[in-house]
């Protein structure tokens, strides 16, 4: 057993229930890497599901190589395929989007109370989200940089929110 399996023997943090536990979006991802990492991120914050939203004409990742970078996770997580236009109806009415963009409009990650109820959608490593995407009850934020550099590894972006949604919401769902 490893130091991490063994600390975490002795605390238990109650997942949360299939009504509340977020939902990951992510739209038209270019590696199996990163497909894999956001696996493992579903699975560490307790997602409901995973969405990897793609056009008809885009290829299919390589399951074997997003499953080994995320290891169980991929096991332990709901997750599948989509078409842009099924989106909408894959998410349960009473969710609302958060778009992690660098848009104009979009608010501080940090000054935005986040909906109990979240599906979060991140965008491509070259694109962001497209263009035009715009659910019921969506709000657009951003994650502050106050370094150099200007943008994050979509998984590690998607660590941010989360992790700030677990901070607002895990003691109390």
């Amino acid at each position: 057993m490893n130091q991490a399996n063994k600390f975490f023997t002795n605390k238990h943090y109650q997942p949360f229930s299939e009504e509340t536990a977020p939902i990951l979006i992510a739209w038209h991802l270019q590696t199996p890497e990163n497909a894999g990492h956001l696996l493992r991120l579903a699975a560490n914050v307790g997602c409901r599901l995973v969405l990897f939203v793609k056009n008809e004409e885009e290829a299919t990742f390589k399951t074997a190589k997003m499953k080994y970078v995320a290891a169980q996770a991929a096991e332990k997580v709901k997750w599948n395929y989509c078409l842009p236009d099924e989106v909408e109806q894959l998410v349960p009415s009473d969710y609302s989007f958060i778009a992690l963009e660098t848009s104009p409009g979009s608010s501080n990650l940090y000054r935005v109370k986040l909906p109990a109820k979240m599906a979060l959608m991140v965008g491509s490593e070259r694109s962001g989200i497209p263009l035009g995407v715009n659910f019921r009850n969506q709000q657009n934020v951003h994650i502050p940089m106050h370094g150099a550099v200007k943008s994050m590894n979509v998984s590690h972006a998607a660590s941010v929110c989360l992790f700030e949604w677990v901070r607002q919401w895990g003691e109390m769902l």
